[in-house]
């Protein structure tokens, strides 16, 4: 919209809708008790590195890379959101 401050691109709107489709998938899944469906790369690799990206911005790089590289070196929960 014109008088917004910001946009995004056709790309990072599509990215940001599928991370949308992929966490409510699984909030779904986890609500009736299954298993959450299984994403093709073309998918989950850009959901993945936009999460990992929000989470870096939020905790920093080494507590991103600690959580995920070793748990008993994490310093607490790290979450995108």
């Amino acid at each position: 919209m014109p008088w917004w401050a910001w946009s995004l691109t056709f790309e990072d709107f599509l990215v940001t809708r599928m991370m949308e489709i992929v966490v409510h998938s699984d909030d779904l899944a986890v609500s009736l008790d299954r298993e959450p469906p299984t994403w093709p790369a073309g998918v989950l690799e850009p959901v993945l590195s936009l999460l990992t990206g929000v989470a870096v911005m939020r905790h920093g790089q080494a507590a991103v890379v600690r959580t995920l590289s070793r748990a008993e070196r994490a310093p607490g929960v790290i979450a995108a959101f």
